[in-house]
């Protein structure tokens, strides 16, 4: 035969390019907006999953002074921001959130309001920008308007060029709702104050300036940026907040930071103060009003908690190898159920994201849990989380840890929680299944989360999640934003498999901290670290309507082996798990991940060896979601 000397080459060269379109697997058969496509041709994001080349965003150095009127439920502070444009774009507006204008009388809000908390909104009071005033008590002047209640647009009278910067000071107050505690409030003389600042919206290469108004359902999206907040009330309250204290002989007792010092090397949990201490006086410097100074560089927001009779826990962790130790810290009426053991959970948490998923190193110098007495669920804050107080220990172990979680989504990550919702809180909800099931294996949290997605899933209102998220109103929101997309977490790591579903989600985070990812940018990753094109997999759960469903068509026994066909009756795909019963009662368990319907089958023939005569043949888990079940079972 005769041998070429090309062949061989070629080959090689074909061996090569087929390694190479493999390692740079991209999802293909995802739709691409003509916004995000323009970003990638424009070199800002890239097909891969990387950032590209010109990637950028921008940020904000502030420097708030606020005073905390406790007797009257009420804030008001200065503030002094640079502002610096990285975008190539050159700035002729300005866009400014207060937030507070959603209790503002005739507001647009989708959570109810008690009409004894509706006010006029944020009191701005002044508001200069690059030394132009702005009269702010004609917000419909050319250089001033509302486009939404919470979003302000300042015409600049000097539009900001490519690569500067702007200063802005303003003055404000506004009042802390009593009743309407939406996100954050006066929770009877304790308070979590959020949303409290004049903020710049962040302007990015998607969209422009984020015009997307706050009404209480869909939460963050900010810009990395550099605080220094000094928060000034009463002298008997102690204030927890984002970023580290710098003054904090000014303001506790030697006593108290001492313990603080103690617990921030201590693996076991530890009492920092208890309710009688702050009766005997033993717990801040008596000055008559006290400034407490926060310092807390590159995050996405600040917020702080008060309080004059909490009780504060507090242990740390080990996150790296180099030693480094978060404080870990609960705050919460005495008595609260559950609550002895929040600081325990928080640990546990924190041991958990920088050590097992995502295996990050918990990234901030501690993290704050506050209780504020009322019913189950919370809300986060970088460093920080307002939470209800769930009777049940499950309950309350899933809301601490899924709070804590969402430190690193939304705000390590940069997400767009106005848009894609289901980016943070879906992997807020997954995170905690291990930690949770440690703590309490009988409250079954992932099979709760599945069974809630299962209820919702084929409805007419739930609508594809790739939809943005501020599209989405009523209660199948809850769905998409948490349990769907955390569903699809559990699928998409039995489809991987752990190690390799855990090195997807280290390059993802890696290569997307301090930026702004969008969903093509999570699913381009996973497709190129995996080498694999996940788009078959991604589009139904995504972009399509439709519901898990997969049935028991038939199942034969010949001899030594039994042929089981499934048939895939929704559009969703997902992992197969079956059960067989031989007569006499013993059972043999099969599993199979999703990737059975990678070829776009509607059925899959599965051949298992058998010993005995088989009795019956179910199909399901209550881990894997399933629409119907009553389709699931087939007797011999």
């Amino acid at each position: 035969m005769y041998k070429s000397k090309t062949l061989p080459f070629l080959l090689t060269v074909f061996f090569i390019a087929l390694g190479f379109n493999f390692s740079k697997a991209q999802n293909k058969g995802l739709y691409i907006p003509l916004n995000i496509k323009k970003s990638i041709d424009d070199g800002v994001r890239s097909m891969d999953g990387k950032p590209g080349p010109n990637y950028w965003i921008n940020h904000s150095d502030y420097n708030i002074n606020a005073t905390l009127m406790t007797d009257k439920s009420t804030l008001e502070g200065t503030e002094n921001i640079t502002y610096y444009n990285e975008s190539p774009d050159t700035l002729k507006t300005l866009v400014i959130r207060l937030y507070q204008n959603i209790m503002k009388k005739g507001g647009v809000r989708e959570f109810p309001v008690d009409t004894k908390d509706l006010t006029d909104g944020e009191n701005l009071k002044s508001l200069v920008i690059g030394g132009d005033t702005i009269n702010v008590n004609r917000v419909t002047t050319r250089y001033s308007r509302y486009m939404s209640p919470t979003n302000m647009i300042v015409r600049l009278k000097n539009p900001l060029p490519p690569k500067s910067k702007v200063d802005i000071s303003a003055s404000w107050s506004f009042h802390i709702p009593e009743i309407s505690t939406i996100r954050m409030g006066n929770y009877g003389g304790d308070f979590f104050i959020a949303y409290w600042y004049p903020q710049i919206a962040v302007y990015d290469d998607i969209d422009g300036w984020d015009m997307v108004g706050y009404t209480g359902q869909v939460e963050f999206y900010d810009d990395f940026s550099n605080y220094n907040f000094n928060i000034t009330l009463p002298d008997k309250y102690i204030v927890r907040a984002t970023g580290d204290l710098q003054n904090p002989s000014d303001v506790f007792q030697q006593d108290v930071i001492d313990k603080i010092n103690k617990a921030k090397e201590s693996d076991s949990v530890m009492n920092i103060v208890k309710p009688d201490d702050y009766k005997n006086g033993t717990v801040t410097k008596k000055n008559g009003m006290n400034t407490w100074k926060f310092k807390a560089d590159h995050v996405a927001d600040v917020s702080f908690c008060v309080s004059d009779h909490y009780v504060w826990d507090a242990a740390s962790v080990q996150v790296d190898d180099s030693g480094r130790r978060v404080l870990t810290e609960a705050v919460y009426p005495d008595s609260t159920p559950n609550f002895n053991e929040a600081a325990k959970f928080a640990r546990a948490t924190i041991d958990y994201l920088s050590h097992q998923l995502p295996g990050i190193p918990y990234p901030y110098s501690h993290t704050t849990t506050f209780c504020n007495k009322e019913r189950g669920g919370g809300m986060e804050t970088p460093m920080m989380a307002n939470d209800g107080a769930p009777k049940q220990r499950g309950r309350a172990i899933e809301v601490i840890s899924h709070e804590i979680c969402h430190t690193l989504m939304p705000f390590y990550m940069g997400i767009n929680e106005r848009k894609y919702a289901w980016m943070d809180e879906g992997w807020a909800t997954f995170f905690p299944t291990e930690i949770v099931d440690s703590f309490d294996p009988d409250y079954h949290y992932r099979q709760n989360e599945v069974r809630e997605y299962e209820q919702q899933a084929g409805y007419e209102a739930e609508l594809p999640m790739i939809i943005p998220s501020y599209s989405y109103k009523g209660r199948f929101s809850i769905d998409a934003f948490y349990q769907k997309p955390a569903t699809f977490y559990y699928q998409l790591e039995d489809l991987l498999g752990r190690d390799m579903f855990k090195k997807c989600l280290d390059a993802y985070m890696k290569r997307w901290h301090d930026k702004h990812p969008i969903p093509i940018d999570f699913f381009n990753t996973f497709s190129n670290v995996s080498g694999e094109d996940l788009s078959w997999f991604i589009k139904p759960w995504f972009y399509e309507f439709g519901v898990p469903d997969l049935a028991l068509k038939d199942a034969k026994q010949n001899g030594n082996n039994i042929d089981i066909i499934v048939e895939k009756v929704g559009n969703i795909p997902t992992a197969i798990a079956l059960t067989i019963t031989y007569d006499d009662g013993t059972t043999k368990s099969v599993n199979k991940s999703a990737r059975e319907w990678k070829d776009g089958k509607d059925s899959v023939t599965i051949s298992v060896p058998v010993n005995k005569k088989v009795k019956e043949v179910k199909l399901g888990s209550p881990d894997i979601p399933d629409q119907n079940r009553e389709n699931n079972s087939i007797t011999l």
